[in-house]
């Protein structure tokens, strides 16, 4: 966006949002705020909204999900070397968790996500789709967790601190809530979980990238480089018609501009679900709520029981809090939840980084694999279900595909970041009891 040719800011003209900043930041080295909600919300916005426009301004940084980088490391490392103030600290971790912004957040995500998607997606070519998808994903769990006991690393650990993170959807979608299934099932604090959590997604997603340029640059050499159909160059299915993979997965046709009435009723739609898997939980509570507001969601949206209005509604409050609070949530959960020095001792192990590694080419080969036998190119399929489920998500989803240069397989790509990632908080919700 731009104003009088300057980029802005958390939109925001530069010289605006500077002064915003500083009144900010001010406040908090001077330790002089109140500990409540307002506070708590706007030190992270501010924050994340800095560091967002930083990492959009370095060329190459930014095709690495760089901006989400630096809002889920910087604040952390400051907080580390004692460069954040304590008591900004103990604002930001209690907006997160005690004043409830991170079940807000994960609320959207999981119902406006679901309740927006295409219902075409999910019922007509999700099927085919769920092949490969699930392909990887039992390949990362079963080998990757053999490998793990293999080398003294554990099998239930890596399954609990690499596989399923790194398939689990991102940070503010997968990890976080896994932190809270993790904790919820076994006790103990949800951060120390999400610290053991986030090296490996921010690890993959680097991953991801690589090895989708890597098949890119291999495809544009052979498109039968080792199988017949191994890249189809962009179209998933092979031998359909023109415009047959795509036409059927395109996004529904352009609603009507958000407005405030639907954002309240998106924040209302999202906070019923999120209180309706806690009635289930309370009969069933071996399965964590989050779980059970998912199965809930999928289940309206396959049985179309809402209304499109009340479905686009979900849409535009989804929209707004990923797009508007995620760099606020990032930087959140950097301050008030993660621990550099869980972090350092993590990624310094070898076995751990060989697992990573080891999960996203497992999830892309087996995608890959599987696609092909189901009619879809190896290339494409290896990138839409293996590599975009094993990104962070949305921004991952983005770098892969503009890395591999297949930006027309963004439908698919929400297929696993948002319905892969579901199932494996389901999975953990039941595996998480049993292993921890």
């Amino acid at each position: 966006m731009e104003s009088g040719g300057r980029r802005l800011i958390a939109g925001m003209n530069p010289a605006v949002f500077a002064i915003v900043f500083v009144v900010v930041m001010g406040g908090v080295y001077l330790e002089i705020l109140p500990n409540n909600m307002l506070v708590g919300f706007v030190i992270p916005m501010v924050i994340g909204g800095l560091f967002i426009w930083l990492g959009e301004k370095i060329p190459v940084f930014r095709t690495f999900g760089g901006p989400s980088l630096l809002c889920i490391i910087v604040p952390a490392v400051f907080v580390y070397w004692g460069l954040f103030p304590q008591s900004g600290v103990e604002i930001v971790a209690d907006f997160y968790n005690g004043y409830g912004f991170i079940d807000l957040f994960i609320a959207a995500l999981i119902v406006g996500s679901l309740l927006s998607m295409d219902r075409q997606i999910l019922v007509k070519a999700g099927i085919r789709f769920f092949i490969p998808l699930l392909a990887g994903v039992v390949l990362t769990f079963v080998v990757g967790g053999l490998v793990g006991h293999v080398t003294g690393f554990g099998y239930k650990e890596a399954i609990l601190f690499v596989i399923a993170p790194i398939m689990g959807g991102g940070i503010g979608a997968g990890a976080v809530p896994m932190s809270e299934i993790y904790a919820s099932g076994a006790g103990g604090d949800p951060a120390e979980y999400l610290s053991m959590l986030v090296p490996a997604i921010m690890v993959a997603n680097v991953l991801c990238i690589f090895v989708a340029s890597i098949l890119n640059g291999l495809g544009k050499k052979n498109k039968n480089m080792f199988i017949k159909g191994f890249s189809g160059e962009g179209e998933i299915l092979r031998n359909a018609k023109k415009n047959e993979a795509t036409e059927p997965l395109r996004a529904a046709e352009s609603k009507e501009t958000t407005t405030y009435s639907n954002l309240a009723v998106g924040l209302m739609m999202s906070g019923a679900l999120y209180i309706f898997g806690y009635f289930i939980a309370m009969l069933f509570p071996s399965i964590h709520a989050y779980a059970w507001m998912i199965i809930a969601t999928a289940l309206v949206k396959i049985l179309n029981i809402t209304p499109t209005v009340i479905e686009d509604a979900a849409g535009d409050w989804f929209d707004f809090v990923s797009k508007m609070l995620l760099p606020c949530m990032l930087v959140a959960t950097s301050i008030g939840l993660i621990d550099m020095h869980q972090i350092i001792e993590v990624v310094t192990n070898p076995a751990y980084l060989g697992l990573t590694a080891l999960t996203v080419l497992l999830a892309s080969f087996g995608a890959g694999i599987f696609g092909w036998l189901v009619a879809m190119y190896f290339v494409e399929s290896a990138i839409a279900a293996g590599l975009c489920m094993a990104d962070v998500g949305g921004s991952g989803d983005a770098a892969v595909l503009g890395a591999s240069e297949r930006l027309k397989l963004m439908p698919f790509s929400q297929i696993s970041s948002r319905l892969g990632g579901v199932i494996i908080l389901l999975i953990m919700s039941i595996l998480a009891p049993l292993f921890l």
